[in-house]
């Protein structure tokens, strides 16, 4: 039988679910399948987590975290013009593949939990956007339509096959970018 690793924490655990969730889909994340790939007993999930929903808690925790929470922070401690704020935020968007997010929202179309982080994220994350589009120096009603078509390129990618490569992800964001925070209307 095997023994508990004892370097294995509950970020391992956590991982090893991610992994499964974006492979397989949140109906596999099982805790005989994590601690199969894991290569050690039930009885360390049970040391982390109180049980499955407490991993699935983590697992929400964790998209906000990396997905959003991490991309706000790399953005904020940049010294650069809000413009510049905006494209680094873009650029993050577009190096990220999506297997999470796609995971989290195809899982929120059967799960109330998920859909309510689904929610609360997709409206920090548009309001982060609405807020830099004002910073460059949008009125409120602009930034905020702005953001909301910024959201849509990155929902997008999510939802239909994003550029194949990431230098083509990274000129369609450019593009994006340069067409959105034009100051004055093309007539």
């Amino acid at each position: 039988m095997e023994t508990a690793n004892p370097k294995l924490g509950r970020q391992d655990w956590v991982q090893a679910a991610l992994e499964t969730f974006m492979e397989r889909g949140i109906e596999a994340v099982k805790v005989d399948v994590l601690a199969k790939s894991l290569k050690i007993t039930r009885g360390s999930f049970y040391w982390h987590f109180k049980n499955l929903d407490d991993l699935l808690a983590a697992i929400i925790q964790e998209w906000q975290a990396v997905d959003t929470d991490n991309a706000i922070e790399q953005v904020e401690k940049i010294s650069g013009t809000p413009k510049q704020q905006l494209l680094h935020l873009l650029e993050i968007a577009a190096k990220d593949d999506n297997r999470l997010e796609k995971a989290m929202r195809i899982w929120a179309i059967h799960d109330v939990r998920a859909m309510a982080s689904i929610e609360r994220v997709d409206k920090q994350r548009l309001e982060y956007l609405q807020h830099l589009f004002i910073k460059i120096g949008f009125s409120q009603p602009d930034a905020a339509l702005r953001a909301q078509v910024t959201y849509s390129v990155k929902l997008g990618w999510v939802t239909i096959a994003p550029p194949r490569t990431l230098s083509e992800r990274l000129a369609q964001i450019r593009l994006v970018y340069e067409t959105l925070t034009q100051i004055n209307p093309v007539s």
